[in-house]
């Protein structure tokens, strides 16, 4: 635990005010809140959770509108929380760590005596919170691919159940992307595995740079990603597949070492099961691969009723089709 708390759980970068003289005493406040919040706290292991427990106390000292909480794994919002007219930031340091910057909003000022409130509120989170940031970096490893920092296999078959019951629920498209690169395995025999990781952590970064919802980013393994689209996304699904196939395949480092992305697209059909969701997308791509490389085969989409292929060649890349 000590080692995911020295490197995995600080934010990469402090603030400029992370100088600040923080006091953890508590012997200031009173025993009854003490033993309370603390208490509480200690009830969950939830990021969100323990933010909004810390804000029921808060609100009881000071007349806040809301509070935000940046931590290593994201941002959190208490709920209810609005911007106010001042803003405070502060600190939550352990062990010379810094776990996470708050800031407080309020439509009044931060008097000198509410900021030492604040210190010393926050001295009561600071160990329930190091306790749940490495629960979250525990499940964070558990479902992430250590080399890209996509979303791993078991992420997906979550995310995708997930995705296809809210689709439903609100009446959405929802589209499945799945990937594979071309020639993969000729450059691990020719150029090594090192070189092989180097071109799939291209390939994340372009699925990164090319969507908007990165949390739908996945790597099966070897050179299989798959990509979840869910409403605006979904309905431009041919779209998005293009500008990801061109990123890839425009790319510097796949233009140098031949490399090249086949995709198979696939649409959510009413009363549709979740594996033959999958299997139509499988299929689409591997008649993309079959057709040649850099392809898109997709299906599934009611204005097509039948499947079409697409080539993205390096050399048509800068002029692709305008439809499938």
């Amino acid at each position: 635990m000590d080692a995911i708390m020295n490197r995995e759980l600080a934010l990469d970068v402090a603030p400029s005010y992370a100088a600040l003289n923080r006091c953890q005493q508590t012997d200031s406040l009173p025993d009854c809140t003490e033993q309370t919040l603390t208490s509480q706290l200690q009830t969950s292991l939830d990021i969100q959770q323990q933010l909004d427990i810390f804000s029921m106390y808060a609100g009881r000292l000071l007349s806040i509108t809301g509070i935000r909480l940046n931590t290593a794994f994201g941002e959190h919002q208490a709920a209810g929380s609005s911007n106010g007219s001042h803003t405070y930031k502060s600190l939550l340091v352990l062990n010379q760590q810094c776990l996470a910057e708050v800031h407080y909003h309020s439509d009044q000022p931060f008097s000198p005596t509410q900021q030492r409130d604040i210190v010393l509120l926050e001295s009561e989170w600071l160990f329930a919170l190091r306790n749940a940031l490495v629960v979250a970096r525990l499940q964070q490893m558990a479902l992430k691919d250590p080399l890209t920092a996509l979303g791993n296999r078991r992420f997906f078959d979550d995310s995708f159940t997930k995705a296809i019951q809210l689709a439903r629920r609100r009446q959405q498209t929802c589209a499945l992307l799945l990937l594979d690169l071309d020639n993969f395995k000729q450059l691990n025999d020719n150029y090594g595995h090192a070189m092989g990781d180097e071109l799939l952590i291209v390939v994340a970064d372009c699925m990164r740079d090319a969507l908007r919802q990165t949390d739908s980013l996945f790597r099966f393994g070897g050179d299989e990603f798959a990509v979840i689209l869910a409403d605006e996304d979904a309905d431009s699904a041919d779209l998005v597949a293009r500008r990801l196939l061109k990123a890839i395949n425009q790319h510097h480092k796949s233009v140098q070492y031949g490399i090249s992305a086949s995709a198979g697209l696939a649409y959510l059909q009413p009363m549709q099961a979740t594996e033959h969701f999958f299997a139509a997308a499988d299929r689409a791509l591997y008649e993309a691969k079959a057709s040649g490389k850099a392809n898109l085969k997709q299906t599934g989409k009611e204005i097509l009723k039948v499947a079409a292929t697409v080539n993205f060649a390096p050399s048509q890349a800068s002029n692709p089709p305008l439809s499938c």
